[in-house]
């Protein structure tokens, strides 16, 4: 399928999506001296991404016509949705006012990667989000519900050792959710998963210790979660704005 143009996005969208869509446009010429385009494609198109199980939704800088763009890869690129759409945007907007994650340089530990960067730019995401006009309670809620009743149908012992990967992914959840699904949350952990909750309210005292809307702390919260829950060695600051400031640099020069 041909990517949507931002021309297209401008077309459908409402107030909020164009006004991040302006700060992101704002921030990547201030940043970049290059205004950078968003497009919608279809996740199934790329090859690195075809094959993932489940729903997923993500973005990354690609090229398009000749030019550097964020290309929004989604599950349904056909139905509009804007709130998806900010929340990618939003986190590449993180990424430029100064959000740093962490990877793990021998790559063997992707899940808890994605987790744990996850948890700590979610909340500073969900802020932005509600800051220019959108809510994204129902996606947040509905991502819990339906972590929920995939926990529902396992057990711990088939979890094997990725206790730290689920207890990532739930106090999330936790943490975002609304209080009536946090609630049966915690029960079905305290109920069946004792060593993953254990993890979890590790996590939760780690999180009321540091202020995640604020970039330096946020990263230090991410390290503190490495060291916390003993997550091994081979951890760095990923600084994906570095590769693309060359990126740009290259392309520029080749014109």
């Amino acid at each position: 399928m041909k990517p949507f143009p931002e021309s297209y996005i401008r077309e459908k969208a409402d107030e909020p999506t164009l006004k991040i869509l302006d700060l992101w446009k704002k921030l990547s010429k201030d940043l970049f001296n290059y205004s950078i385009e968003v497009i919608l494609c279809d996740r199934k198109d790329n090859p690195e991404l075809k094959f993932v199980q489940g729903e997923l939704n993500t973005a990354y800088p690609g090229f398009f016509d000749g030019k550097i763009v964020l290309s929004i890869w989604l599950e349904h690129p056909k139905s509009f949705d804007p709130i998806i759409i900010t929340h990618e945007i939003g986190h590449w907007i993180l990424m430029v006012t100064g959000f740093k994650g962490l990877v793990n340089k021998y790559g063997k530990q992707s899940e808890i990667d994605i987790n744990m960067n996850s948890l700590a730019q979610h909340s500073p995401l969900y802020t932005l989000q509600r800051k220019f006009g959108h809510d994204p309670q129902k996606l947040i809620d509905t991502r819990a519900k339906n972590n929920l009743n995939a926990l529902i149908k396992t057990t711990e012992y088939m979890l094997g050792d990725r206790w730290a990967e689920f207890a990532l992914l739930f106090a999330d959840d936790v943490i975002n959710c609304s209080e009536y699904i946090k609630n049966d949350l915690m029960e079905v952990l305290k109920q069946e998963y004792p060593v993953t909750l254990s993890f979890l309210e590790k996590i939760l005292n780690i999180v009321s210790k540091y202020d995640l809307n604020e970039p330096k702390s946020n990263l230090a919260f991410l390290k503190s979660l490495v060291n916390t829950l003993y997550l091994g060695e081979g951890w760095k600051v990923m600084d994906e704005i570095v590769e693309l400031k060359e990126t740009i640099k290259e392309n520029e020069l080749k014109k």
